[in-house]
């Protein structure tokens, strides 16, 4: 590509992030506290919101793949600790018993198992220094919800496994993380079958302090006001990225209303979630969501 082309490229993909950050979708308006469901939006998008164990075109898929080329973990702000599993790597906040973010590599072989790990039960992770107990949200109104989901994670009794630790989930109105959550997650996991291996980095949106959150219980995990949820793909032939930001609430809205870019999210978390990108790749990755490039056929 000729300098001149590579120049207008990054102006162009500036100037859309531009106008997604003033008009595009952002759940907490400009200031992080809009008490407004309604999103603004031009978007004529449409996911479709049917089963994800529906049959799904899938490429060549390869467990064996090679080593992904990117770095995929995020920098911190909240978190105190970082957690590297075998599948998956959290950073955690100790003050918050809450994961400021989980980051993995999602393979769509893996989604294609003919057997899958059965659910576990929820257990205490010895890998952190304090956390929330799966009894703190007995009777308080809010779901454990996954940030790695269990579906995303049942190739193996180790992944599985893995996936039920208290720290890796958080607080979630149960509407909201059995409706638009669940879907957002199946979605995503149809197009990993498509595109053969995805960067997905998830995280709870919670409050710069303590003092300034509610928790759940007094020895409980602090509530979040909102999740996110990234989607890159990378080692593809047509690099695209994609994210969603919500409230922590009941949300009887297509996922399409939440469709946001990297930099908003980054905006409002204070992370640098890609950080070995270039500037060039950031521009175009980061600045701009274009679902288009997810759904077509």
């Amino acid at each position: 590509m000729s300098g001149v082309s590579k120049i207008v490229l990054l102006v162009v993909a500036a100037l859309s992030g531009v106008l997604v950050l003033i008009m595009g979708n952002n759940p907490f308006g400009s200031g992080g506290e809009h008490t407004s469901d309604e999103v603004p939006t031009n978007t004529r998008y449409d996911i479709s919101e049917d089963d994800d164990n529906q049959d799904v075109r899938i490429r060549d898929v390869d467990d064996n793949l090679p080593l992904g080329t990117l770095n995929y973990i995020p920098t911190q702000e909240l978190g105190d600790q970082i957690v590297q599993y075998n599948y998956y790597t959290i950073s955690y906040s100790n003050p918050h018993r809450n994961a400021e973010w989980v980051a993995y590599e999602l393979l769509g072989a893996r989604l294609d198992l003919s057997n899958r790990e059965e659910r576990q039960n929820f257990k205490s992770d010895p890998n952190v220094r304090s956390e929330a107990s799966s009894s703190d949200y007995s009777n308080s109104g809010y779901d454990r919800g996954h940030l790695v989901p269990a579906h995303d994670m049942d190739f193996n009794a180790t992944a599985m496994s893995e996936s039920f630790y208290m720290t890796n989930v958080s607080p979630q109105v149960p509407a909201f993380n059995r409706g638009i959550w669940k879907r957002l997650e199946g979605q995503i996991r149809k197009w990993a079958k498509k595109e053969k291996r995805l960067y997905v980095i998830t995280g709870p949106l919670l409050k710069k302090t303590i003092a300034e959150a509610d928790r759940l219980s007094p020895t409980g995990p602090t509530i979040p006001r909102g999740f996110f949820k990234i989607v890159m793909d990378y080692e593809g032939s047509e690099k695209k990225a994609i994210a969603f930001m919500f409230k922590n609430k009941d949300i009887d809205q297509p996922l399409e209303r939440f469709v946001t870019t990297i930099d908003l999210v980054e905006r409002y978390t204070n992370l640098d979630f890609f950080p070995d990108l270039t500037a060039a790749e950031e521009a175009t990755l980061e600045s701009v969501s274009d679902l288009n490039l997810w759904i077509k056929h």
